[in-house]
């Protein structure tokens, strides 16, 4: 898997994991399942954020100015 596929996934799967909490933390509004839920919510945004970080401070790095050097915008 190139930099380039792998930066794409990395942020698609940030944002699924996002979409996830926030969705998750509306139907914790309407069930009676309302503290598991919010909990689930809270890990789901929090680690899509914490993918969409690890993603940018990869790119970031000095040698990943060669690994993406090739890719298509």
């Amino acid at each position: 898997m190139s930099a380039c596929n792998r930066l794409r996934s990395t942020i698609i799967l940030s944002g699924t994991l996002f979409l996830t909490g926030i969705l998750l933390l509306l139907i914790a509004e309407v069930t009676g399942f309302a503290v598991p839920t919010a909990h689930l919510a809270l890990l789901a945004v929090l680690a899509g954020a914490a993918t969409l970080a690890a993603a940018v401070v990869l790119a970031l790095l000095p040698g990943a100015r060669l690994d993406f050097h090739n890719c298509d915008h």
